[in-house]
C-alpha cells in the first residue's frame, strides 16, 4: 500500500505542481489587480467605508473545476485496453487500486486548492483592512468536505463509462438528473411543495458549494453576522451527502467487477445511457406545456414537442451504440416511455390537479 500511493504521488508530481502554479497565479493576479483590492474602496451614502469584494469566488471556482476535471485524469486508465490491462496486471487488489487512485485525485484538488487559497489570504490580510478576515479560516475547512463528496459523485459517474467521452457525459447528465423531477414538480404542483424542493439549484451536487462560498462572502464583507442554514441548505447538503455516501461505496463495491476488456466498448452501466434517456425523454414530455398542436392543445401537451422529445431520443440512442442502427428493444423503451410521459400528462390534467 505504500509503495503505490508513493508511486501515485511521483505519477501525478507534475501535473499537481502545474495545477498548484496556475491556481495560485489566477487568485494572486486577480487579488492584486481588481478594482475593490488593496487601498480601493468606495464610498456608501452613509459615508462608511466598506470593500466590494471578498474575492472567495475564485478559489471557489479553482475547487469545482478539479472537482470536475480530475475524476477523469485519475480513471481515464480504465478506458484504455492496453493502459487496464497493464494496471490489473500489477500485484494489488483492484479496491486498493481505487483506494489510490481516490487519494492521488484527492491530492490533485485539495493541495492546488489550499496552497493558492492561502497564498491568496495573504496578499488580501496584507493590503486589506475592511474584511473580516477570520471568516476565511471556517471558510477553507467547510469547503474541504464539498470538495470530497463532489469528487466522489463525479468520479462515480465517470467510472460508470467505458470511454473518456462516455464518461465526461455521464458526469454532466447525472449532475443534472435530479432537476427534471423538480422542474415537474414545480410546473404541476407549486403550490404544494414547500420552498427547499421547489428550489432547482438544492439537486445539483456543486450546489453546497455555491451555499458555503456565498454564504462566507457576506460574512467575511460584514453584510451578516452568522451563516444563515435555512432549509435550502440544509436539505441540499443532506442530499449530496447521501449521494456521495453512496458513490463511495458504489465505487468499492463495483470496482472488482470491471473488466479489462470492457475498456473502449459501449458504455452499458445501469447508470448510462440505458438508464438516463428514458428518464431524460419522460420528464422532458411531462414537463412539456406549450400548445402548439391542434390535437392536443387542450391538456397543453405539445405534439411537435413530443415528436421532438422522441427524435432527441433516437439521437442519444445513436450517440450510444455509436451507429444508426439502434435495436429494436431500444425503440421499444423509446416509445413506452413517450407513451408513458403522456399518460402523466393526462392524468395530470385530468384526475390530480383537479382533485386539488
Amino acid at each position: 500500500m505504500k509503495k503505490s500511493i508513493a508511486y501515485e504521488l511521483k505519477r501525478l508530481f507534475l501535473p499537481l505542481c502545474i495545477f498548484t502554479a496556475i491556481a495560485s497565479a489566477l487568485f494572486v493576479v486577480m487579488v492584486l489587480t481588481t478594482e475593490y483590492s488593496g487601498n480601493s474602496i468606495r464610498y456608501s451614502p452613509d459615508y462608511s467605508i466598506h470593500t466590494e469584494t471578498s474575492f472567495v469566488f475564485m478559489p471557489g471556482t479553482i475547487l469545482g473545476i478539479l472537482c470536475y476535471i480530475v475524476p477523469s485524469m485519475q480513471f481515464s486508465f480504465r478506458m484504455n485496453r492496453r493502459s487496464t490491462d497493464l494496471w490489473y496486471a500489477l500485484p494489488i487488489k483492484r479496491n486498493t487500486l481505487m483506494f489510490v487512485r481516490l487519494l492521488g485525485g484527492l491530492a490533485l484538488i485539495l493541495i492546488p486548492y489550499t496552497v493558492s487559497y492561502w497564498l491568496g489570504f495573504l496578499v488580501i490580510a496584507c493590503s486589506e483592512r475592511f474584511l473580516d478576515l477570520v471568516w476565511y479560516l471556517p471558510l477553507y475547512f467547510a469547503s474541504l468536505p464539498a470538495a470530497i463528496c463532489l469528487f466522489g459523485f463525479n468520479s462515480f459517474c465517470f467510472t460508470r463509462a467505458n470511454t473518456v467521452r462516455d464518461g465526461i457525459i455521464f458526469i454532466f447528465t447525472l449532475n443534472i438528473a435530479l432537476l427534471m423531477p423538480s422542474l415537474y414538480m414545480v410546473s404541476n404542483f407549486y403550490q404544494y411543495c414547500p420552498s427547499f424542493l421547489r428550489n432547482g439549484l438544492n439537486y445539483f451536487p456543486f450546489s453546497p458549494m455555491v451555499y458555503l462560498f456565498n454564504g462566507f462572502d457576506r460574512l467575511i464583507l460584514n453584510r451578516s453576522s452568522t451563516f444563515d442554514m435555512d432549509a435550502n441548505k440544509l436539505f441540499c447538503f443532506i442530499l449530496i451527502f447521501i449521494e456521495s455516501a453512496a458513490a463511495y461505496f458504489g465505487l468499492f463495491q463495483t470496482a472488482g467487477k470491471h473488466k479489462a476488456e470492457n475498456a473502449g466498448q459501449i458504455s452499458d452501466s445501469v447508470f448510462g445511457y440505458k438508464t438516463l434517456i428514458p428518464w431524460y425523454v419522460f420528464f422532458s414530455v411531462v414537463n412539456t406545456s406549450t400548445p402548439l398542436s391542434i390535437f392536443f392543445s387542450s391538456v397543453g401537451i405539445s405534439l411537435v414537442g413530443l415528436i421532438m422529445d422522441f427524435i432527441y431520443g433516437l439521437i442519444a440512442y445513436f450517440i450510444y451504440r455509436r451507429s444508426f442502427r439502434i435495436k429494436k428493444r431500444d425503440l421499444l423503451v423509446l416509445s413506452l416511455t413517450c407513451i408513458a410521459g403522456t399518460a402523466i400528462l393526462l392524468l395530470n390534467e385530468y384526475v390530480i390537479l383537479p382533485l386539488l
